[in-house]
Protein backbone atom coordinates (compact mmCIF):
# COMPACT_ATOMS: atom_id res chain seq x y z
CA UNK A 1 0.00 0.00 0.00
CA UNK A 2 1.08 3.77 -0.72
CA UNK A 3 1.84 6.19 2.30
CA UNK A 4 -1.48 6.94 3.46
CA UNK A 5 -3.05 10.66 2.99
CA UNK A 6 -2.27 13.50 4.78
CA UNK A 7 -5.14 13.91 7.75
CA UNK A 8 -6.32 16.49 10.07
CA UNK A 9 -7.89 15.34 13.36
CA UNK A 10 -9.82 17.77 15.93
CA UNK A 11 -10.24 16.07 19.23
CA UNK A 12 -12.39 16.96 22.23
CA UNK A 13 -14.48 15.89 24.99
CA UNK A 14 -15.92 16.23 28.51
CA UNK A 15 -18.13 18.76 27.13
CA UNK A 16 -21.13 17.88 29.92
CA UNK A 17 -24.03 19.38 27.56
CA UNK A 18 -26.99 19.42 30.05
CA UNK A 19 -25.12 19.87 33.21
CA UNK A 20 -27.16 22.69 35.66
CA UNK A 21 -30.03 21.56 33.92
CA UNK A 22 -32.08 21.47 37.19
CA UNK A 23 -30.94 24.87 38.15
CA UNK A 24 -32.76 28.21 37.84
CA UNK A 25 -30.50 30.49 39.52
CA UNK A 26 -28.82 32.56 36.48
CA UNK A 27 -25.46 31.90 37.53
CA UNK A 28 -25.96 28.55 36.30
CA UNK A 29 -28.07 29.40 33.46
CA UNK A 30 -25.44 31.63 32.28
CA UNK A 31 -22.32 28.72 32.42
CA UNK A 32 -25.14 25.78 30.86
CA UNK A 33 -25.12 28.85 28.19
CA UNK A 34 -21.52 29.23 27.78
CA UNK A 35 -20.83 25.59 27.53
CA UNK A 36 -23.02 25.91 24.71
CA UNK A 37 -21.77 28.58 22.70
CA UNK A 38 -18.14 27.14 23.34
CA UNK A 39 -19.32 23.67 21.77
CA UNK A 40 -20.55 25.63 18.77
CA UNK A 41 -16.88 27.06 18.77
CA UNK A 42 -15.38 23.63 18.51
CA UNK A 43 -17.30 23.14 15.44
CA UNK A 44 -16.57 26.19 13.70
CA UNK A 45 -12.88 25.85 14.65
CA UNK A 46 -13.14 22.25 13.25
CA UNK A 47 -14.76 23.69 10.13
CA UNK A 48 -11.99 26.22 9.55
CA UNK A 49 -9.15 24.13 10.03
CA UNK A 50 -10.44 22.11 7.35
CA UNK A 51 -10.46 18.97 9.60
CA UNK A 52 -10.86 15.62 8.08
CA UNK A 53 -12.16 14.31 11.61
CA UNK A 54 -14.12 15.66 14.55
CA UNK A 55 -13.03 13.37 17.58
CA UNK A 56 -15.40 13.11 20.61
CA UNK A 57 -13.71 11.45 23.16
CA UNK A 58 -16.44 10.68 25.99
CA UNK A 59 -18.76 12.76 28.08
CA UNK A 60 -20.37 14.96 25.77
CA UNK A 61 -23.07 14.69 28.34
CA UNK A 62 -23.59 15.27 31.42
CA UNK A 63 -26.01 12.57 32.37
CA UNK A 64 -28.22 10.53 31.58
CA UNK A 65 -31.37 12.40 32.12
CA UNK A 66 -30.12 15.33 29.54
CA UNK A 67 -33.88 16.16 27.40
CA UNK A 68 -33.80 15.34 24.16
CA UNK A 69 -33.88 18.71 22.68
CA UNK A 70 -30.75 19.55 24.10
CA UNK A 71 -29.00 15.62 22.77
CA UNK A 72 -31.00 17.14 19.22
CA UNK A 73 -29.28 20.61 19.50
CA UNK A 74 -26.02 18.70 19.97
CA UNK A 75 -26.76 16.44 17.03
CA UNK A 76 -27.27 19.45 14.88
CA UNK A 77 -24.28 21.51 15.83
CA UNK A 78 -22.22 18.25 14.93
CA UNK A 79 -23.98 17.88 11.81
CA UNK A 80 -22.60 21.23 11.05
CA UNK A 81 -19.05 19.69 10.78
CA UNK A 82 -17.92 19.17 6.88
CA UNK A 83 -15.66 16.20 7.94
CA UNK A 84 -16.38 12.77 9.46
CA UNK A 85 -17.37 12.96 13.35
CA UNK A 86 -16.66 10.11 15.83
CA UNK A 87 -17.91 9.76 19.17
CA UNK A 88 -17.62 7.55 22.12
CA UNK A 89 -19.71 7.28 25.17
CA UNK A 90 -18.34 8.53 28.75
CA UNK A 91 -19.05 7.35 32.33
CA UNK A 92 -21.44 10.79 32.68
CA UNK A 93 -23.09 9.07 29.09
CA UNK A 94 -22.70 5.19 29.02
CA UNK A 95 -24.07 2.49 26.39
CA UNK A 96 -26.25 0.73 28.84
CA UNK A 97 -29.65 -0.73 27.04
CA UNK A 98 -31.74 2.22 27.08
CA UNK A 99 -29.69 5.04 27.96
CA UNK A 100 -29.23 8.35 25.94
CA UNK A 101 -28.04 7.18 22.71
CA UNK A 102 -30.07 4.67 22.26
CA UNK A 103 -33.19 6.57 23.36
CA UNK A 104 -31.61 9.47 20.81
CA UNK A 105 -31.12 8.90 17.07
CA UNK A 106 -28.34 11.64 16.62
CA UNK A 107 -26.86 10.02 13.28
CA UNK A 108 -30.19 10.40 11.87
CA UNK A 109 -29.54 14.08 12.62
CA UNK A 110 -25.51 14.17 12.13
CA UNK A 111 -25.36 11.77 9.12
CA UNK A 112 -21.59 11.83 8.79
CA UNK A 113 -21.57 11.06 12.72
CA UNK A 114 -20.52 7.55 14.05
CA UNK A 115 -21.38 6.41 17.52
CA UNK A 116 -19.28 3.64 19.05
CA UNK A 117 -21.71 1.30 20.69
CA UNK A 118 -19.74 -1.64 20.61
CA UNK A 119 -18.63 -2.86 24.21
CA UNK A 120 -15.90 -5.04 23.19
CA UNK A 121 -14.87 -2.27 21.28
CA UNK A 122 -15.11 -2.19 17.30
CA UNK A 123 -12.64 -0.61 14.71
CA UNK A 124 -14.50 2.12 12.14
CA UNK A 125 -12.80 2.93 8.96
CA UNK A 126 -14.09 5.90 7.67
CA UNK A 127 -14.76 6.10 4.07
CA UNK A 128 -12.80 8.29 1.70
CA UNK A 129 -9.96 8.46 4.32
CA UNK A 130 -6.88 6.75 5.31
CA UNK A 131 -7.58 6.33 8.90
CA UNK A 132 -8.85 3.40 11.18
CA UNK A 133 -10.37 4.12 14.43
CA UNK A 134 -11.12 2.06 17.41
CA UNK A 135 -13.04 2.73 20.76
CA UNK A 136 -14.65 0.88 23.40
CA UNK A 137 -18.60 1.50 24.56
CA UNK A 138 -18.78 2.33 28.37
CA UNK A 139 -21.13 0.18 30.42
CA UNK A 140 -22.38 1.60 33.78
CA UNK A 141 -23.03 -2.00 34.89
CA UNK A 142 -19.21 -2.95 34.00
CA UNK A 143 -17.44 -2.18 37.62
CA UNK A 144 -14.13 -3.46 35.74
CA UNK A 145 -14.60 -1.77 32.97
CA UNK A 146 -10.77 -0.83 30.87
CA UNK A 147 -10.91 1.79 28.29
CA UNK A 148 -7.67 -0.04 26.27
CA UNK A 149 -8.37 -3.58 26.87
CA UNK A 150 -8.63 -5.63 23.68
CA UNK A 151 -7.10 -3.22 21.83
CA UNK A 152 -6.37 -4.92 18.46
CA UNK A 153 -3.17 -4.63 16.31
CA UNK A 154 -2.39 -3.17 13.55
CA UNK A 155 -4.25 -3.41 10.52
CA UNK A 156 -2.27 -1.99 7.32
CA UNK A 157 -0.55 1.50 6.89
CA UNK A 158 -3.40 3.65 7.52
CA UNK A 159 -3.34 5.87 9.89
CA UNK A 160 -4.47 4.22 13.18
CA UNK A 161 -6.67 6.40 15.89
CA UNK A 162 -7.60 5.03 18.80
CA UNK A 163 -10.02 6.50 21.27
CA UNK A 164 -10.21 5.82 25.01
CA UNK A 165 -12.24 7.54 28.17
CA UNK A 166 -11.00 6.75 31.60
CA UNK A 167 -8.31 7.65 33.85
CA UNK A 168 -4.25 7.34 32.77
CA UNK A 169 -2.38 5.25 35.50
CA UNK A 170 1.13 5.88 35.23
CA UNK A 171 3.85 2.99 36.13
CA UNK A 172 3.32 2.92 40.22
CA UNK A 173 0.48 4.52 39.67
CA UNK A 174 -2.78 4.11 42.11
CA UNK A 175 -4.29 0.66 40.52
CA UNK A 176 -7.71 0.68 42.66
CA UNK A 177 -8.45 3.93 40.17
CA UNK A 178 -11.54 3.26 38.13
CA UNK A 179 -11.36 3.05 34.00
CA UNK A 180 -7.80 2.51 34.26
CA UNK A 181 -5.72 3.18 31.16
CA UNK A 182 -1.98 1.93 32.03
CA UNK A 183 1.54 3.28 30.78
CA UNK A 184 2.09 -0.18 29.77
CA UNK A 185 -0.61 -0.54 27.76
CA UNK A 186 0.14 2.81 25.39
CA UNK A 187 3.88 1.91 25.43
CA UNK A 188 2.76 -1.56 24.25
CA UNK A 189 1.24 0.49 21.35
CA UNK A 190 3.83 1.60 19.78
CA UNK A 191 4.14 0.58 16.15
CA UNK A 192 0.55 0.16 16.18
CA UNK A 193 -1.57 3.11 16.86
CA UNK A 194 -0.14 6.50 15.85
CA UNK A 195 -2.44 8.29 18.31
CA UNK A 196 -4.46 7.52 21.14
CA UNK A 197 -7.22 10.25 22.05
CA UNK A 198 -8.67 10.46 25.55
CA UNK A 199 -11.16 11.72 27.43
CA UNK A 200 -12.52 11.85 31.30
CA UNK A 201 -9.97 14.39 32.51
CA UNK A 202 -11.61 18.16 32.26
CA UNK A 203 -7.46 19.54 32.16
CA UNK A 204 -5.56 19.04 28.88
CA UNK A 205 -2.77 17.15 29.46
CA UNK A 206 -0.16 15.38 27.44
CA UNK A 207 0.40 11.46 28.81
CA UNK A 208 2.54 10.41 25.84
CA UNK A 209 5.08 7.61 26.55
CA UNK A 210 7.26 4.96 25.27
CA UNK A 211 7.11 6.94 22.15
CA UNK A 212 3.54 6.45 22.03
CA UNK A 213 1.68 10.12 21.54
CA UNK A 214 -1.71 9.91 23.65
CA UNK A 215 -3.34 13.52 24.77
CA UNK A 216 -6.37 14.72 26.55
CA UNK A 217 -7.77 17.21 25.43
CA UNK A 218 -9.52 18.67 28.04
CA UNK A 219 -12.82 19.93 28.44
CA UNK A 220 -13.99 22.81 26.05
CA UNK A 221 -15.42 24.46 29.12
CA UNK A 222 -14.81 23.17 32.70
CA UNK A 223 -17.87 22.61 34.77
CA UNK A 224 -15.85 24.81 37.26
CA UNK A 225 -13.69 27.98 36.81
CA UNK A 226 -11.73 26.08 39.66
CA UNK A 227 -10.17 24.28 36.78
CA UNK A 228 -7.51 26.56 34.91
CA UNK A 229 -6.17 24.05 32.20
CA UNK A 230 -9.31 23.60 30.02
CA UNK A 231 -10.76 25.48 27.68
CA UNK A 232 -9.16 24.60 24.38
CA UNK A 233 -9.39 21.31 21.92
CA UNK A 234 -6.73 19.62 20.37
CA UNK A 235 -5.41 19.92 16.86
CA UNK A 236 -3.77 17.00 15.34
CA UNK A 237 -1.86 16.28 12.11
CA UNK A 238 -0.40 13.04 10.22
CA UNK A 239 1.87 13.09 7.25
CA UNK A 240 4.92 11.84 6.05
CA UNK A 241 6.58 13.56 9.13
CA UNK A 242 4.82 11.58 11.90
CA UNK A 243 1.98 12.96 14.27
CA UNK A 244 2.45 16.74 15.27
CA UNK A 245 -0.35 18.11 17.81
CA UNK A 246 -1.50 21.33 19.24
CA UNK A 247 -3.76 22.94 21.24
CA UNK A 248 -5.85 25.92 20.10
CA UNK A 249 -8.13 28.52 22.60
CA UNK A 250 -12.36 28.20 22.15
CA UNK A 251 -13.25 29.35 25.77
CA UNK A 252 -14.26 32.52 24.54
CA UNK A 253 -13.38 34.10 28.06
CA UNK A 254 -9.64 36.25 28.02
CA UNK A 255 -7.34 34.03 29.73
CA UNK A 256 -7.69 34.42 33.52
Amino acid sequence: MRDPKPLRVVHTSDVHLGAYAGYDDPKWVARRELMETTFRRVIDLANRECADVLLLAGDIFDNDRVPAETVEWAAREIARFEGQALLIPGNHDPMDPGSIYWRNDMEAIARRLTIVREHRGELIEPEGLDLVLWGRAYLDSDWTFRPLDGLPGRVDRRWHIALAHGHFVPEGGETHRSLPIFERELAAARGAWDYFALGHWEPHADVSCGGVTAIYSGAPMPLSDANRRAGMVAIIDFDADGVRWRTERVDPRPPS
